[in-house]
């Protein structure tokens, strides 16, 4: 649903293909990733032809050595850096730092956190939830109100014809919780209301006809809020109109 047609793809993408022989649809797996102030950082788990990736970063102007490898991003400050953890491992990095996915090893410590069971998630600690400055209009006012939160783990998975995200909170307490249930709900008919007077309807192809949908409930301390994403809005994000 999200990848859409193999039509729609930019020529670029399928001289990498061709070249590389990795196509994500069918040789990536898994993705783990952190951002750390202004460089990403992933885990990517698939089915890696080296030698041919190796050599598609040289003929791109990168270099290659021991086998770890760089390349020229789409800005002259973002350079992608990638090596092998294991065969079907890679660590790559988009930094200013050529060096930046060395930062990425294998670590024998556990991540004390079960993972969802939906094809993405993510789990953000409250002090980053306060940097919202990049966050789209209309979404700001729910992160506000996470910002106290002692941790949210945000997924996203299908439902029906349509994918579905969804937020999960711990509060500090049940009371927390309820106040958090109340501060999402007054969000949400705001923003209604404010639709209404305006005399517009919630679009399904941008964030008010996903943020006017979202249902929210508590369990003790546990808050939990979705939101449907209709299909034309995964079309309106792949077509680059949002």
């Amino acid at each position: 649903m999200v990848a859409g047609s193999k039509a729609a793809e930019e020529l670029e993408y399928k001289q990498f293909v061709e070249q590389t022989g990795f196509d994500y649809r069918h040789d990536l797996d898994a993705v783990a990733a952190a951002f750390q102030d202004d460089q990403t950082f992933f885990v990517l788990r698939g089915r890696f032809r080296w030698k041919n990736l190796m050599e598609y970063a040289q003929r791109q102007g990168g270099s290659c050595h021991d086998n770890y490898c760089v390349a020229a991003g789409s800005k002259p400050d973002r350079r992608i850096s990638f090596h092998p953890i294991e065969s079907n491992l890679m660590a790559m990095a988009i930094s200013r730092d050529d060096f930046a996915a060395y930062q990425i090893t294998r670590q024998k410590e556990k991540f004390s956190f079960v993972p969802p069971n939906v094809p993405l998630w993510a789990v953000i600690p409250s002090a980053a939830l306060a940097k919202s400055g990049l966050l789209p209009a209309g979404t700001k006012a729910y992160v506000s109100a996470l910002q106290k939160a002692d941790q949210a783990v945000f997924t996203v998975g299908p439902d029906g014809d349509h994918l579905r995200l969804a937020v999960h909170v711990t509060c500090r307490d049940a009371a927390a919780a309820s106040t958090l249930v109340a501060q999402f709900e007054s969000t949400t008919n705001t923003l209604r209301k404010w639709i209404e007077r305006e005399h517009q309807q919630p679009n399904p192809a941008d964030l008010s006809g996903i943020l006017v949908a979202g249902t929210f409930r508590r369990e003790d301390r546990q808050v939990h809020g979705q939101w449907p994403i209709p299909r034309a809005f995964v079309d309106a994000v792949g077509a680059g109109s949002f």
